[in-house]
């Protein structure tokens, strides 16, 4: 999910609380002045009390202090050519719209340097091998939150219970690499058929039109060789995290329109989402392109520690502002040889949104 949405999903998030902020709720603040003396301890509220001890929350929230590391290390095939088919790392012969079964117009080649008399040279890196890794620092992740709870007891201006929370954030943390690797690279040759070949670079037409080489071409593998070579990219990890939460709650009415909530507990969650890599890999000033993702699922638990301010608007809605520490087990998505690890050991959660007690 690109940047641009996160926001659009954010701004939108905002004015769906705003609206359901609007809906009538019929019900009383809960005030617990008459219980200020004579009280010496907490007190079970009654289950059938007209007082507000239940609340859903819903929100916008924004996630920070997350980081990913990046590593590779072993051999790996390069998916941006195909001989056999006829595609190169400096060009192309492929069979033409006009199914000919003996010349082809849909061939190109890149540099000059390929072609001598009537004989066009071609090469393709098949593969490399080599160790990297590199680390993202992460960034603002806009997301949801949302929480549902219960008040058990009282005592005074004060509340005990507990709460039950959800987020959902959407996660992309990329990270740019460049490293020295053996690249395996295969050198063929054809023949050209003794026509005037345009100059390089140059691009056949596929409608076959334009001019003819022979087809299939019979292509002669001269070498097949690994060098030394250079590997260059990004590798970024395209997740979402869905968090559940639950613990005990304390509530303090600090007056008619003020109130504190706090609250900790277990936290479990799930990491599903996406590495993927974008790679070039360059031998001899020849370059190919690398890429693909690796999909994956892990599940994750830790901690939280929130607390939040609430300010009565009216009697069916509060604004609240809230903050959250939720510490929780890394999520590593691999394969191949590949992993992309995120750190979530310091995550740290600012949420604004509408809070309705009932």
């Amino acid at each position: 999910m690109s940047h641009r949405r996160y926001y659009q999903w954010y701004a939108g998030c905002l004015s769906a609380c705003a609206a359901a902020w609007a809906l009538p709720a019929y019900a009383q603040f809960a005030d617990y002045s008459d219980v200020d003396t004579g009280t010496n301890g907490l007190v079970r509220i009654p289950k059938d009390t007209d007082d507000w001890t239940r609340h859903f929350r819903l929100g916008a929230v924004v996630g920070m202090n997350i980081s990913a590391k990046f590593g590779m290390s072993g051999s790996f095939g390069i998916s941006g050519n195909n001989p056999a088919a006829g595609i190169f790392s400096d060009g192309y012969i492929e069979k033409d719209s006009t199914g000919g079964s003996t010349a082809t117009a849909n061939w190109g080649y890149d540099n000059a340097s390929q072609l001598s008399g009537n004989t066009l040279t071609m090469h393709a890196n098949t593969g490399f091998s080599g160790n990297d890794s590199s680390e993202s620092d992460g960034g603002y992740f806009p997301g949801l939150d949302m929480a549902y709870g219960d008040n058990l007891w009282y005592w005074k201006h004060a509340r005990i219970g507990w709460e039950l929370g959800f987020n959902w954030l959407p996660l992309d943390l990329s990270s740019g690499s460049s490293f020295v690797g053996k690249v395996t690279s295969g050198t063929y040759t054809f023949s050209t058929g003794g026509i005037t070949v345009p100059q390089a670079p140059y691009q056949g037409s596929a409608d076959g039109y334009g001019p003819l080489i022979p087809y299939p071409a019979n292509f002669n593998a001269i070498t097949n060789a690994t060098s030394q070579g250079s590997v260059t990219g990004t590798h970024s990890l395209d997740v979402s995290l869905y968090g559940l939460r639950l613990g005990p709650s304390f509530y303090w009415d600090v007056s008619r329109r003020c109130g504190l909530s706090l609250g900790a507990g277990p936290a479990v969650g799930l990491v599903n989402g996406d590495y993927k890599y974008n790679e070039y890999i360059t031998l001899n000033a020849v370059t190919t392109h690398n890429s693909g993702e690796i999909s994956g699922t892990e599940l994750i638990y830790g901690g939280y520690v929130n607390a939040s301010l609430m300010y009565h608007l009216q009697n069916n809605g509060d604004i609240y502002i809230s903050a959250q520490y939720q510490p929780m087990t890394d999520a590593t998505i691999s394969g191949g040889g590949r992993q992309g690890t995120l750190d979530l050991s310091g995550q740290l959660y600012f949420s604004i949104g509408l809070n309705w007690p009932f």
